[in-house]
């Protein structure tokens, strides 16, 4: 492989964009979509990117597993379970007492102001673009006009009681591992594809 090809694989593991990683690995800017596209085409490229990302997992231990349930602990949170609020105020569950789950579900909390104020800011992580997510990779939502997500006409607006929520975990858990076996399948097809190729 080419030092550039090589520098352009590097980059692209960054952050999946094709064109900007062409421009960091110097191709011209005019023609760096285009170039991208080429490279991605190679199979030595491709081999090398599914190399590097998968040695970045490995260093990262991250998962498709542990990136859905990430997905589902920001997704099916409940807020009454970190936070109760009222005419009163908000008041905050303290850290201690709440769940890894719960935990993990807190994008930014913050307590004091400036001229002895007391203001609190809390916040949790959008759990419409974390249910979205988990629906689009569980195949609940499925492309439709336009290559848009559809996603199925809401039942009601309550939140889920623990049955449900247990239920919905459970779904989401065997959808992992359905996709976790495919993906083995996948795998080990195109190692023995590959190694038959090489006897031949």
């Amino acid at each position: 492989m080419r030092e550039r090809h090589r520098r352009f694989v590097l980059e692209y593991i960054i952050d999946l964009n094709g064109c900007a990683a062409a421009k960091r690995a110097g191709y011209a800017e005019g023609k760096a979509g285009a170039r991208a596209w080429e490279l991605l085409q190679r199979a030595d490229v491709q081999a090398a990117i599914r190399e590097e990302l998968e040695a970045r997992n490995a260093r990262t231990r991250v998962t498709g597993d542990r990136v859905v349930l990430e997905y589902a602990r920001i997704g099916l949170i409940d807020p009454s379970r970190v936070a109760s609020w009222g005419p009163e105020g908000v008041e905050l569950v303290p850290s201690s007492r709440l769940s890894a789950d719960e935990r993990a579900a807190v994008k930014r909390v913050s307590v004091g102001g400036r001229k002895g104020a007391r203001a609190q800011i809390f916040e949790l992580h959008d759990k419409l673009k974390a249910l979205d997510a988990l629906a689009r990779f569980t195949g609940l939502a499925r492309r439709g006009k336009g290559g848009r997500f559809a996603l199925p006409e809401p039942e009601e607006a309550r939140p889920p009681d623990e049955a449900e929520r247990a239920a919905l975990l459970a779904k989401i858990e065997r959808r992992i591992e359905e996709k976790a076996e495919a993906l083995a399948e996948a795998k080990l097809a195109a190692k023995l594809r590959e190694r038959d190729e090489g006897k031949t």
